[in-house]
């Protein structure tokens, strides 16, 4: 488990905890700006007990302007081991993506232990033709988008349209610029959730008191056709884009995600 595994899992997990609009390609989901903390525990482990523990927080924060979604997010995060080492990681991450969901910029700071990268950048998506990554960290590179890709925001907005169009299943390709693997095939299955399934905290107030569903998104390399995924999700994604509760599944152990305090943001003045 190397520096790229770990990026990938805290931005696969804050990715969809984000929740933002920023797709051109469907719909108008009504999406609130907010700012959230999630406490980070463990779920399950297997049958080797080589992770015993999983604890930090994440903090967010979401807001809307004129013309783009962004967010500002922190990740800190420790993974106990059964021999009694500790895994460390510290996350920074911010982007911006146009209204439309065409334009995108990225920039991520990731320190796992005494390692350590950074990754800024932008891309253009198309509907109808490869779209583009340009990287400035941690060196310059460009790679194609495939088209009709969508962003670190767009995802989730794009999977609630799905949802309330009655949709059980949906595939898509995402890129979020948070490692240089570069774009992934996103596969989620959807079931709504219960009237009073007792899924969602309804004491953290109204922004938590929605219809929603649970999904389960699996992702997947590009061009890989193995049957595993490199990680899943399990989340309650509610009509809104907040996410009360996201379980990272691996295969040697479970991360859950809880959202413990959430508080709306005012929407600009355009």
């Amino acid at each position: 488990m190397g520096l790229s595994f770990f990026s990938r899992m805290a931005i696969g997990l804050a990715g969809v905890v984000a929740a933002l609009i920023g797709s051109g390609h469907v719909a108008v989901a009504e999406m609130v700006p907010h700012r959230a903390v999630y406490s980070l525990t463990m779920g399950k482990g297997d049958t080797s007990g080589r992770f015993v523990n999983v604890g930090g927080a994440v903090k967010m924060v979401l807001e809307k302007t004129c013309d783009a979604w962004i967010i500002a997010e922190q990740i800190n995060m420790h993974i106990d081991t059964q021999v009694g080492g500790r895994l460390l990681q510290d996350l920074k991450y911010t982007g911006w993506e146009s209204l439309d969901g065409r334009q995108y910029r990225f920039a991520a700071h990731s320190r796992i232990n005494n390692e350590s990268k950074k990754f800024m950048g932008k891309a253009r998506s198309d509907l109808n033709q490869p779209g583009e990554a340009v990287y400035s960290k941690p060196k310059k590179m460009k790679m194609v988008l495939p088209p009709g890709t969508r962003f670190y925001f767009g995802l989730t907005s794009w999977l609630i349209e799905r949802a309330r169009s009655g949709a059980t299943r949906a595939e898509t390709v995402v890129f979020d610029g948070t490692d240089e693997e570069g774009p992934q095939r996103a596969v989620a299955f959807i079931i709504a959730l219960e009237k009073n399934s007792g899924a969602v905290d309804k004491g953290l107030g109204p922004l938590v008191d929605r219809p929603g569903w649970s999904m389960r998104i699996a992702f997947y390399p590009i061009d890989g056709r193995g049957a595993a995924p490199d990680y899943e999700v399990q989340a309650v994604i509610l009509d809104n884009g907040v996410a009360p509760k996201i379980e990272l599944v691996f295969t040697n152990f479970t991360a859950i995600q809880k959202l413990e305090k959430i508080e709306a943001l005012e929407l600009p003045n355009c």
